[in-house]
Formats: structure tokens, C-alpha cells, sequence
């Protein structure tokens, strides 16, 4: 009912039941949807499965386990890197920004 109250609260992890959470409008998803979802890139690859969303103050991310193996990678969770997520087909389709830039970057060709 007041700050001290509220202070003694800190550091508690507070949960809610699944059940208990509004159903997301359409277009609309819960964060914890996205894990487990296969990441395929937008010509179709398989790239691997999506195991976590961190956001560590920067905006979110999405963490994809590579199927090849590796190192996790990092995607920017933009619509531009991810635009498109397919909850019910359990997919979603990434962009990794280093296709972009290589997609937006002049060839540099030395001529002879």
C-alpha cells in the first residue's frame, strides 16, 4: 500500500499462468511464442531454431541455435531482419543484417 511496502518487494519474480494472460490480437504474440520456432532465411534455408528473445537494453533479439552447429547467432528483432512470423506454422523468417548490408553495399571492383 506504500513506497516501503513496495520496496520490500524488490528482487521478487512475479509469474502469471499462461491461462490467465489475454489471448494476443492478431498479428499480435507473446514473446515466449517465438522460442522453438524453426528460423529459416527468406529464400527458405533452414538456418536453425529460435532458443531465446534477450533484450540486454538495446532492443530485442532473437537468439537462434544454428542446426550446423556453432555459436548462437544474434538477429535484431526488426522487421526488417525478421519480417515474418508464422506462430501457427512454427516458423519464422530472418534477414541476418549481414545480408542486408551486402545486399545494400556497391560491388568494389578494381578496373584494369
Amino acid at each position: 500500500d506504500d513506497r516501503n511496502a513496495a520496496e520490500a518487494l524488490r528482487g521478487t519474480e512475479l509469474y502469471v499462468e499462461r491461462a490467465k494472460l489475454p489471448a494476443p490480437a492478431a498479428d499480435d504474440f507473446y514473446l515466449a511464442d517465438l522460442i522453438g520456432l524453426t528460423a529459416a532465411a527468406c529464400d527458405g534455408a533452414v538456418i536453425g531454431e529460435v532458443i531465446d528473445v534477450p533484450n540486454y537494453g538495446a532492443g530485442d533479439l532473437i537468439e537462434i541455435k544454428p542446426d550446423a552447429g556453432g555459436d548462437t547467432l544474434l538477429i535484431p528483432f526488426t522487421r526488417e531482419c525478421v519480417p515474418s512470423i508464422d506462430i501457427a506454422g512454427g516458423r519464422i523468417l530472418v534477414n541476418p543484417p549481414a545480408l542486408i548490408e551486402a545486399e545494400s553495399e556497391p560491388e568494389t571492383g578494381e578496373e584494369e
